[in-house]
């Protein structure tokens, strides 16, 4: 089935009453009156619905295409990471939970248990419980209405990877901890506290390791030598038969070389990072003198380490190709390029939600907010609805007024100022909206793209020919006053001689940052 997408003039005349006119570029797509129970899953971008007279839920896409129908049975559908935690009806009223894909509809774990847990984006788990007392329990399970509680203990827990059924381990092998994954192996923590490695098909490692490492470490005459835990074989040597999706960390940092799992040179870096996290999405946090940067997969150095706190995480270096930063006490942002985008005013113990957007309480009660993008906004609000904390392209805004709209991280207005709408669920990409209004539910889909003029004052760069633009916006200029407006050329900011940091000698063409200790220099 496919929801139907109403024609342009039959979606304005339903919602003229609530759709400002700088809408009408804005694909609408109304929901259908006999549907109940909407909700947006915020990173697949797909919603979750019944129909009136029906106990089971739907799956639809952003374009109305139905991806899992009341067939299936889920008496519950909730949101969780990538996925949707579901509910089926179950002979015994407590086995009856699994995972599908948030963007596909498919089933990661079967429907069958009492919990599921997320351990990463490959590795799930289903757990099986016994009847059980309140001295021996894990769970325990109310009756509101009787108020009479049930006790139960783990007795089994299923691991799934990728999708499919890994294998079965007893609560005594894996209920003493927490899981964890480090690409396709697991770590699990028994009661007794000792850890074991699994692989994709849960056979345990032979290598035990007392920490929750990767790889174990052993000094040898010649140098050290590195052994991959869960596969038990020796790493960064030219015998070593795992891959990069295999692993969490598939490089060795020596001095500024960095070598492969098969000890191969895979780059170098600028300097001896101390430190070198994991790679995420092309990006690695490194640290270098006490100070925190970013390389990414080739080595450069596209952050220079001179930042007291970088990114939202070392884990996320960079969202939407911005990172939220620190810098002698202050806040900011910083492109993937290396560029401050935000200036640093703020104190960092005042901001809050420092992804790619941030939140500062102005003295007048007002919200002040910081852009990953265009740095602060020229508008302050009353209230301010991130989609998430860690990293979105668009918020909702509440001003004065109590009217609502919602603002991408250009600065731009996707949905102009209005009070009619009861309620706007926002993606985190901010390229589709839930909203509510006079008892009718759409969705609305919005393009985000790069303004030509983004919020506040922007130096023009000089084109490639030698032309510059004046403060006036007037381009193609050669002399030393704008033809149009008379405006002067601009002065390029000089560049020391030297670092005003460490000292360093630059020469007659230094770059944007030290070569030595990395201080910018412009």
């Amino acid at each position: 089935m496919k929801l139907r997408i109403v024609a342009l003039l039959l979606a304005m005349a339903l919602l003229c009453a609530v759709m400002p006119a700088a809408m009408a570029d804005v694909e609408v797509m109304v929901l259908p009156e006999d549907a109940r129970g909407f909700d947006l899953h915020k990173s697949a971008k797909t919603i979750s619905y019944y129909k009136r007279g029906s106990n089971y839920y739907c799956l639809m896409d952003e374009f109305g295409n139905e991806i899992v129908s009341e067939s299936a049975g889920y008496t519950s559908m909730n949101s969780r990471d990538n996925y949707y935690k579901v509910e089926v009806e179950s002979a015994d009223g407590v086995h009856d939970t699994g995972l599908i894909d948030a963007k596909t509809g498919r089933v990661i774990v079967p429907p069958k248990y009492a919990d599921v847990e997320i351990i990463s984006d490959r590795w799930q788990s289903g757990i099986t419980l016994t009847p059980s007392n309140a001295d021996d329990k894990d769970y325990t399970f109310t009756n509101y209405s009787t108020n009479e509680k049930l006790f139960f203990r783990v007795d089994t827990v299923d691991y799934y990877f990728d999708g499919e059924y890994a294998g079965t381990l007893a609560r005594s092998d894996c209920y003493g901890g927490y899981d964890r994954a480090f690409g396709a192996y697991l770590m699990v923590t028994n009661t007794s506290k000792v850890k074991t490695f699994y692989n994709k098909n849960m056979q345990p490692s032979p290598v035990q390791s007392d920490y929750s490492n990767e790889y174990n470490t052993a000094r040898v005459t010649n140098g050290t030598v590195y052994t991959h835990v869960g596969s038990g074989q020796t790493a960064f040597v030219p015998e070593c038969t795992l891959s990069m999706d295999e692993v969490e960390d598939p490089y060795l940092l020596v001095d500024t070389t960095v070598y492969d799992l098969q000890g191969n040179v895979a780059f170098t870096v600028a300097r001896p990072y101390t430190t070198v996290r994991a790679f995420v999405n092309g990006y690695a946090q490194v640290r270098y003198d006490g100070k925190y940067g970013v390389i990414d997969d080739e080595g450069h150095e596209v952050i220079p380490p001179i930042y007291d706190e970088l990114g939202y995480s070392y884990e996320k270096p960079i969202v939407y190709g911005y990172a939220s930063a620190v810098r002698d006490g202050k806040f900011g942002f910083v492109d993937a390029q290396g560029n401050e985008t935000c200036d640093f005013v703020y104190a960092s113990n005042i901001v809050r939600d420092r992804a790619t957007f941030a939140e500062v309480k102005n003295l007048d009660g007002t919200i002040i907010v910081l852009s990953a993008a265009v740095g602060e906004l020229p508008e302050h609000f009353a209230e301010v609805e991130f989609p998430t904390s860690s990293g979105c392209r668009a918020f909702v805004a509440t001003n004065a007024n109590k009217e609502k709209a919602i603002i991408d991280i250009y600065g731009n207005y996707l949905l102009p100022y209005t009070n009619q709408y009861r309620s706007i669920y926002l993606s985190y990409d901010g390229t589709v909206a839930l909203v509510y209004a006079d008892g009718v539910y759409s969705v609305l889909r919005f393009e985000i793209a790069e303004p030509a003029q983004v919020v506040g004052t922007v130096e023009p760069a000089p084109a490639n020919d030698g032309s510059w633009t004046c403060v006036n916006g007037h381009s193609g200029n050669t002399g030393n006053f704008c033809s149009e407006c008379g405006s002067p050329r601009p002065e390029e900011p000089a560049k020391p001689a030297f670092c005003p940091n460490c000292g360093t000698k630059l020469g007659d063409n230094p770059g944007n940052f030290c070569p030595n200790c990395g201080t910018k220099l412009i």
